[in-house]
């Protein structure tokens, strides 16, 4: 007998139910404005400082709702909550149209500058860049500074660069990049 009590217990103590809370508000403010993320990474921040916390992350195009604008700083919705990026890094749907109509190349990380104090002339070069924004091969157009250690230079530099991935019809896509070097 005491052994089915303790089970009853047991099986009782089990069927207790966990109520969880949700403490955070969903904020629910209509938005002044629809803008677009003009730069190719848009970080949206806590509060409206470079040095804020990171709450969520924006890719080139992508549209956002603004709740208020303070100064250089945007309010906008992320989700549930609001945070701040800078208004400098938003646009026009206009100007998002354009974009996508014809993208322009943009560094992630850029080649590193060669110098060449005593030379004159053109290097100038052709990159093929694949979706990932690396790029995957250089030849040479034109060298008119007749040194090929300049032209090898400039190709080693170029092969270093990654891009931004351009965006056309919610794909990336391969993309030539033309590199011109004067001395």
């Amino acid at each position: 007998m005491k052994r089915i009590a303790i089970a009853v217990l047991l099986i009782a103590a089990c069927k207790q139910e966990t109520v969880v809370t949700n403490t955070t508000t969903m904020d629910t403010r209509e938005p002044v404005a629809i803008r677009y993320v003009g730069s190719p990474e848009l970080s949206v921040r806590e509060q409206a400082n470079d040095t804020a916390p990171i709450i969520a992350t924006y890719q080139n195009g992508e549209g956002m709702s603004v709740l208020a604008e303070k100064g250089e700083w945007v309010e906008v919705r992320t989700g549930e909550r609001a945070g701040w990026v800078r208004a400098s890094e938003l646009t026009t749907a206009a100007a998002i149209q354009e974009a996508n109509a014809n993208p322009q190349p943009k560094f992630r990380v850029m080649p590193m500058p060669v110098s060449a104090p005593s030379a004159r002339g053109e290097i100038y070069l052709e990159a093929d860049v694949n979706s990932d924004g690396e790029v995957v091969a250089v030849r040479t157009i034109q060298n008119t500074t007749g040194s090929t250690a300049l032209e090898a230079q400039n190709t080693a530099a170029l092969r270093t660069a990654r891009f931004y991935p351009i965006v056309r019809n919610n794909e990336r896509t391969k993309f030539k990049y033309y590199h011109r070097v004067t001395y």
